[in-house]
């Protein structure tokens, strides 16, 4: 009777692990998301919202206010800086490719301002 059970209960195991191992296969992820580093989160909303809060000093400003417009755009342009930094850390995937593409469009159209406006 013992034998009968402990042959039972190999048949039993042996059908039920391999089950629960394809079934945790089947449900894990093709491609896991990669680790985000810690305040990833919080960090690239505070750079959005800095260049957003810069952004909009730079368009208040009158061209007419030279120095000031110049340092203006020179803080707008260290902000979209940090936040593309912050981009490359914290993102991944196509999101990641195009936020760094607009960003680095950014870059450069502040840079050739500051170029065209600033000596």
């Amino acid at each position: 009777m013992l034998k009968r059970f402990v042959v039972a209960f190999v048949v039993f195991v042996g059908l039920i692990v391999p089950g629960a191992f394809a079934l945790a296969l089947l449900a894990a992820p093709a491609y896991p998301a990669p680790l985000q580093a810690s305040g990833c989160d919080r960090n690239l909303e505070t750079a959005h919202a800095r260049v957003a809060a810069t952004e909009a000093r730079v368009k208040k400003l009158a061209p007419a206010d030279g120095a000031e417009m110049c340092k203006a755009t020179r803080l707008y342009f260290l902000e979209v800086v940090k936040a593309r930094a912050v981009t490359a850390l914290c993102k991944s995937g196509m999101d990641r490719d195009r936020d760094l593409g607009k960003l680095d469009a950014d870059v450069e159209h502040i840079n050739a301002s500051i170029a065209a406006r600033c000596h």
